[in-house]
């Protein structure tokens, strides 16, 4: 999804041990969090990856990205596990694991707590979190000898830090790290455990937090997962969607809340770096920040299901968030200044992908759609509440923020970016990035009397003349459709987003000829079946490799077809999509269409909010 400094990605590697590879497929994780931080939970209850505090804080355990060196959290049962199942508890983001064993059967409960902020008035965070891990492991059946080992791996795997113990609680001095447990805690090198032998009804429970943590905590632990049950049903009650592929939409609104920074209000595109999209290769980005493109599709997402204070809560952080003297920037931290990309070459990286960088360098890029992609969820959002609900600096300042940004969106129009894709080498004339300026001046024109904003004169003229120059220039005769970038016969899909955003018609001649186009050029094959799957584009992007194919657009097929009113084609293919998630109903950004394996960062927001918004629009139609 980006393009990034040759510096960070040329980077020497260090020798690295092969058994240090992660190897674990990306479907086999689920993710829990508290909305600030967050971790990946392995089908066998290993946690490979966890970010406390903060998505981009450095993890305590990345075993994700090198076993050797990065640290997990382990649960080993005498014997040897025979089988295992999870689920999410309904309606929540609780992760719920079942292992058998010779002995019997034991369920692990994982989940970073959370509970609701009693003064959370209009604005601000809904809910409170101590930034915690908790683990209640339960007997279900038989007698179970449970050992829980915990490695944790500082500064990326680069430290090791010897644990002092008292008991039922344990610290990392020097770490702002401590451990509770409701069994004696053992410590083995840089190494911590905790074992007890388990009969039905009997628990072992294992909290790892920050300060404040004390041997209370794990005497507490059943309290704090009744309070976060509550917390996720309360939230859950807002949701008005009862249409088609329900479960689905819900549990995507769930993992999108999820990716919320709560004191900010920021969504991180993914809460993981460096699972590539291309295994062995050197694709492999950190996504743990906010993109300024994500601001229709998230705000929109929300809206479609009742959930207008996530809403108002990303506007709020787009509007608050330090852009530098320019309108807008291309992306944000979730809270303070964007690192710098930098290369870890001691990590062994997930499918011996490397380097894994850490930072992302696309922030320096031009690209000019985040204005439409802004004013448009501005629109949305002023069109069903008005300026109910968003933030009391954002209501002051609204019209000379919209003239801001519209302004900003005339001004880039002629001028060439690096577009959605976020392309290596020189900036061109992108179709999608002007056809996005043209909704960021339609919006601010729909939307100036909400907000008792006299339009400037010259705004329709701009909004025309950029429809007719989009259309113009963007049909290419040779590919006999809409093309990526003026004056090329390349093909890509984000074309299809002019129907969606309302700029042509999905019936449109062109845009039924474009659509043959993009089915013949970048649809997957996968044997006799019919394709689900696409790729972005398939010319030569500046990085080694050929990556996956892009979730995000296949379901927008799916809203092409459904707008076209061919429903059963579009509920044939959102079907298919569906299939794609894994056992929990997660999706990365990309999917091997030869194999189905799931790449990129995981979960992909960009991907649950592409089935929200097709799955409301197939509903519709």
């Amino acid at each position: 999804m980006a393009a990034r400094t040759p510096d960070s990605i040329r980077a020497p590697l260090a020798t690295v041990p092969d058994d240090h590879v992660n190897r674990r497929p990306i479907a086999d994780y689920a993710l829990i969090g508290d909305m600030r931080g967050a971790a990946l939970v392995a089908k066998d209850a290993d946690i490979d990856w966890l970010c406390l505090g903060r998505f981009d804080a450095d993890p305590t355990f990345a075993a994700l990205l090198d076993t050797g060196i990065g640290g997990s959290c382990k649960v080993e049962l005498d014997g040897g596990v025979t089988a295992r199942r999870r689920q999410y508890r309904d309606g929540t983001n609780i992760l719920e694991t079942t292992l058998d064993c010779t002995r019997g059967s034991i369920l692990v409960t994982d989940c970073m707590p959370v509970r609701h902020r009693s003064d959370q008035g209009d604005v601000g965070a809904d809910n409170d979190a101590a930034n915690r891990l908790l683990r209640c492991i339960s007997c279900e059946s038989g007698q179970v000898t449970v050992t829980v080992t915990l490695t944790p791996g500082f500064d990326w795997g680069r430290r090791r830090v010897r644990p002092t113990v008292a008991g039922r609680l344990a610290s990392f001095p020097g770490e702002n790290l401590h451990v509770a447990a409701s069994h004696a805690i053992a410590a083995h090198g840089h190494a911590l455990s905790v074992k007890a032998v388990l009969s039905p009804g009997e628990h072992l429970v294992v909290v790892l937090g920050q300060t404040g943590l004390t041997a209370l905590a794990a005497d507490e632990a059943h309290d704090q997962l009744a309070e976060t049950t509550h917390y996720w049903h309360q939230w859950q009650r807002h949701c008005n969607y009862e249409g088609v592929h329900a479960a689905e939409v819900c549990r995507s609104s769930l993992l999108l809340k999820l990716l919320i920074y709560a004191p900010t209000g920021a969504m991180v595109a993914a809460p993981t770096t460096g699972l590539p999209e291309v295994p062995g290769g050197m694709r492999n980005w950190d996504y743990r920040f906010v993109w300024s493109r994500d601001a229709s599709f998230c705000v929109s997402a929300f809206l479609a299901l009742g959930h207008r204070r996530e809403a108002a809560e990303f506007l709020r952080f787009l509007h608050g968030a330090c852009h530098g003297g320019d309108a807008l920037r291309v992306m944000y931290a979730v809270d303070g200044e964007l690192p710098p990309e930098q290369a870890l070459t001691h990590l062994a990286g997930w499918q011996a992908s490397t380097p894994v960088l850490v930072g992302n360098a696309a922030s320096d890029q031009l690209q000019h759609e985040i204005y439409g992609e802004l004013l448009a969820a501005l629109n949305l959002y002023l069109q069903q509440y008005g300026t109910d609900g968003l933030c009391p600096a954002l209501v002051r300042d609204l019209p000379d923020f919209v003239v801001r940004l519209t302004e900003a969106a005339i001004e880039a129009f002629p001028t060439p970016d690096q577009g959605i894709w976020e392309l290596r080498g020189p900036a061109r004339h992108m179709l999608h990035s002007k056809a996005m300026c043209w909704v960021a001046v339609d919006r601010a024109i729909q939307l100036s009397p909400h907000i008792g904003l006299a339009a400037p004169h010259h705004w329709p003229a701009e909004r025309d003349g950029m429809r007719v120059d989009c259309l113009a220039r963007g049909w290419n005769e040779q590919a006999g459709a809409f093309a990526m970038e003026y004056g090329s016969p390349a093909l890509d899909m984000s074309v299809l987003r002019l129907v969606l955003m309302k700029m042509v018609e999905a019936d449109d001649p062109r845009m039924v000829a474009t659509l043959a186009a993009l089915q013949e050029q970048l649809a997957e094959k996968q044997g006799e079946d019919a394709a689900d799957l696409y790729r972005r584009y398939r010319f030569d992007d500046g990085l080694p490799g050929r990556e996956a194919a892009f979730l995000a657009c296949s379901f927008w097929v799916v809203g092409m077809l459904s707008r076209r009113g061919e429903t059963n084609a579009a509920s044939g293919l959102m079907h298919r999509l569906i299939g794609r998630a894994n056992d929990v109903g997660l999706m990365a950004e990309q999917v091997d269409a030869r194999t189905g394996a799931q790449l990129g960062n995981f979960p992909q927001a960009f991907s649950h909010m592409a089935l929200i918004h097709e799955a409301v629009q197939l509903n519709r139609s």
